[in-house]
């Protein structure tokens, strides 16, 4: 019987780059556009809370800058001429149809690159790394965890359809009572009025997406946010995808390591998976050239 010849991957190992070449690549320009976004919310949220809406200078709201809050009123605004459900704005719309089409252009990018939610969630998950690779016992008592949720695993699948129940929730409920149903649980909400002092159970929500976030890569993006759920569904469309080169890559599955969002990347061609963020940590992780590559063209719906 003669040996069949093992399959030539036709992509070479990437150069190491150094000094400058090395800190300016895109995970670079990632995290100076989310601090900026960050940045450009945590002022909103300070001086709303020093001056106010009725001080000398009328100062919005952080809420007036959530693209979700143009979900939770689209229907009033489009049903009452030009009304609005409480604490959401005309920019609430405006934003939230920026979101939408930069969903189509260019898939859930709002998600990886803009919003403050997901950059913080990915904070902690950097503190984590830091502290399990000085502290053994913290290693040890992560790395536990993490063997014990592993018996779980086969939920992730149906978990991660909460966040389209909770996208139908928020909507239908809005657009039913006329009042914002998700704000009180929403831990958007309450990561920008921390400054006036307003706790809700959303508060309580998002301090245990911080703790998961010690173990668990943005467990609100992948499980609960509905926000990142409409911009999913819509990115579902978009002409941008990342394709995986079978003949380049050697399933080394480093990708599907780095990926914030626990897909597995080294397992399909084409990723166009709705919970992707398009953040390329899976591209800069990749050692091979043309192993994972982001390309424009069709078919415009994959897994």
């Amino acid at each position: 019987m003669t040996a069949q010849p093992l399959p030539v991957k036709t992509g070479s190992v990437k150069p190491r780059l150094r000094g400058l070449k090395a800190f300016w690549n895109h995970q670079t320009f990632r995290r100076v556009s989310q601090l900026i976004f960050a940045g450009f919310i945590a002022f909103l949220v300070i001086q709303h809370a020093i001056v106010g809406e009725n001080g000398a200078t009328v100062t919005p709201s952080a809420e007036a800058f959530c693209p979700f809050g143009g979900l939770e009123t689209l229907y009033k605004y489009i049903t009452s001429g030009g009304k609005y459900v409480p604490h959401t704005h005309l920019s609430n719309v405006v934003l939230l149809v920026a979101v939408l089409v930069t969903g189509f252009l260019l898939r859930s990018s709002f998600c990886g690159w803009v919003c403050p939610l997901g950059f913080l969630q990915e904070m902690v998950s950097s503190l984590s790394r830091f502290i399990q690779k000085r502290v053994p016992g913290f290693r040890r008592a992560i790395a536990s965890v993490k063997k014990r949720g592993a018996r779980l695993a086969f939920l992730d699948r149906y978990l991660r359809s909460l966040k389209y129940l909770i996208l139908a929730w928020a909507v239908i409920g809005a657009a039913y009572w006329g009042v914002m149903v998700f704000r009180d649980y929403d831990p958007w909400s309450a990561l920008i009025n921390l400054a006036e002092f307003s706790f809700t159970f959303g508060f309580a929500v998002l301090i245990i997406i911080l703790a998961a976030s010690f173990v668990v890569e943005r467990p609100w993006c992948r499980y609960a946010c509905p926000l990142g759920a409409a911009s999913g569904i819509v990115g579902k469309f978009s002409p941008v995808y990342l394709k995986r080169e079978a003949s380049a890559c050697t399933n080394c599955k480093i990708c599907t390591r780095a990926c914030p969002m626990g897909l597995d990347v080294h397992n399909v061609d084409t990723i166009k998976s709705a919970d992707c963020i398009t953040c390329l940590e899976c591209v800069g992780a990749c050692p091979r050239s043309g192993a994972l590559e982001v390309k424009v063209g069709f078919p415009m719906i994959g897994k």
